[in-house]
């Protein structure tokens, strides 16, 4: 897992805890494929629409959070489709005030909501479009499971260990040539000494 794919993750956990008589899932299947009583209940599902690049580090994910849902069918047929937009309304208020209130999780910014316009009676649904982020790609305050580095950051040829100290050689003026600070980078003896050295050790949280 991936910082976006983590991101998507905690949306997708947060509107659950924030929706538990609703089901909230995180593939988009069409009304016939889920049961009555699901529909019933109303379905939420999230999925990831586009990454918008902000800078090198940070990005804003396109999200789109549909709505499904069946209503009992009315005595009176001429009320089922205002019954199906009070409905998706209900349904879409729950959502919106997590959306607005997501409790540490970075922002949703909802551009638009479309709703079925009665088109699917005795079933309703609705999609709405939003901005979730900035997401920090460079962020490492997650479980990424143990690795130094999270999964995706750097290339595969690219080692990465925690960042444990530096061993740091001050040359006073008249300074030492290159070749002989080469030489000090690489751990090389030499005949000419640095005018101080300072050792910094790093405990990386333990």
């Amino acid at each position: 897992m991936n910082i976006i794919e983590y991101e998507m993750q905690k949306l997708k956990h947060g509107i659950a805890a924030a929706m538990p008589s609703r089901i909230v899932s995180g593939s988009l299947i069409d009304h016939a494929e889920w049961r009555r009583e699901e529909l019933l209940k109303g379905v939420i599902t999230v999925m990831l629409e586009r990454i918008k690049s902000d800078d090198e580090w940070t990005s804003t994910l396109q999200v789109l959070i549909t709505g499904q849902l069946e209503i009992e069918p009315p005595a009176d047929k001429d009320t089922m489709g205002a019954l199906v937009e009070t409905a998706e309304v209900s349904l879409y208020s729950e959502l919106r005030a997590f959306l607005r209130n997501t409790g540490g999780l970075p922002a949703v910014d909802v551009q638009d909501v479309e709703f079925s316009a009665h088109s699917k009676a005795p079933f309703g649904w609705f999609l709405l479009r939003a901005q979730y982020g900035p997401i920090n790609e460079a962020c490492t305050d997650w479980d990424f499971g143990g690795s130094d580095a999270p999964p995706n950051m750097y290339p595969p040829s690219v080692s990465v260990t925690k960042f444990a100290g530096a061993d740091i050689k001050i040359d006073a003026e008249p300074h030492e040539s290159d070749a002989v600070h080469n030489k000090w980078l690489n751990g090389e003896a030499t005949a000419e000494r640095p005018d101080a050295t300072l050792t910094v050790e790093l405990n990386n949280g333990n």
